[in-house]
């Protein structure tokens, strides 16, 4: 951290926080905004690239032996700012060694228990806040209807109505009484929204959906979620008519945070960004990309390196 910083309001842990904001946001320079929209991969990639060159304010998949340097890194950028860091914690802290791993979700579905779910997440947040870990992509809302799709297991099942239910109690669980207990970690409601419906089953490719069809069967664990305090979203890989979801600003705007009132973050899913210029083809470039996604929506872009030097 730059000395000329260290008496900033921002680092006052007793002045209100729309204060503190106010104030780092006065002091950030175009690239450390970018950087803060950015979460990149720390399993693979170089840290000193991610933290300190692109100065990535997330970071996933960050494994024991990196986690101290990752952390270093960012306290040693020009104004300090922690990284926020995440995992894929979907049945348990499953990606580090020695945690509790519990029954895949479609496995724990088979329960019908609400109460259950909720414990099973208030010990995997336990045991994620405890190494250092912020946030879990947890719980999935897809729905299976075509055993083609290649993440079943990962799902509630079928059926809507349980879906909201088991996914909406883990959310409890996760968030616990507040974010503010340590023991607390972020949940997440992915993926936003018709991931499993696409063609044939092949994964991330077009889903073949109506709006009546989204608000019949796949919206409802997500309006579930959402109303049940679920800070964070993540988007599908899919399109929808054509549409990317993230650049889907229907169901981004008028419906998650226009007819639900949703006020908290969305994460694009692995590469989003990039996907909309090779794969999808809508964007010539990722210039054009990055104002899509951004202009979109999106708060947080998930894997897409590029993004920092298109923005």
């Amino acid at each position: 951290m730059n000395q000329s910083v260290r008496y900033a309001a921002y680092l006052d842990p007793e002045a209100p926080v729309a204060a503190r904001i106010e104030d780092l946001l006065s002091r950030m320079t175009l690239p450390e905004k970018v950087g803060q929209l950015l979460m990149l991969d720390a399993e693979h990639g170089d840290l000193v690239d991610i933290v300190s060159g692109k100065l990535a304010g997330s970071v996933l998949h960050v494994s024991p032996a990196r986690m101290p340097e990752a952390i270093d890194l960012a306290l040693r950028t020009r104004l300090g700012i922690p990284l926020l860091t995440a995992e894929d914690g979907v049945h348990g802290h499953s990606f580090w060694p020695g945690a509790t791993i519990f029954p895949t979700q479609l496995a724990m579905a088979c329960s019908w228990d609400p109460v259950l779910l909720q414990r099973v997440a208030r010990v995997a947040a336990t045991e994620i806040a405890a190494t250092g870990i912020h946030w879990t992509f947890s719980p999935v809302l897809c729905i299976t209807r075509d055993l083609r799709w290649g993440r079943v297991n990962e799902t509630f099942g079928e059926d809507p109505f349980l879906i909201g239910e088991l996914g909406s109690a883990m959310v409890q669980g996760y968030q616990g009484e507040g974010l503010s207990d340590p023991s607390a970690v972020l949940a997440c409601a992915k993926h936003f929204a018709g991931y499993s419906e696409t063609l044939g089953g092949r994964d991330a490719s077009e889903a073949d959906l109506s709006s009546r069809k989204l608000r019949s069967w796949f919206l409802p664990p997500f309006e579930q979620a959402a109303r049940a305090g679920c800070r964070t979203f993540m988007l599908g890989y899919q399109s929808i008519e054509g549409v990317p979801i993230t650049a889907h600003q229907w169901l981004l705007d008028d419906v998650l945070k226009g007819e639900w009132g949703f006020t908290g973050t969305l994460v694009t899913d692995w590469d989003n960004v990039g996907r909309m210029v090779y794969d999808q083809r809508i964007c010539a470039d990722y210039v054009e990309a990055a104002a899509v996604a951004v202009n979109s929506g999106n708060d947080l872009i998930m894997a897409t390196p590029a993004f920092f030097e298109a923005a």
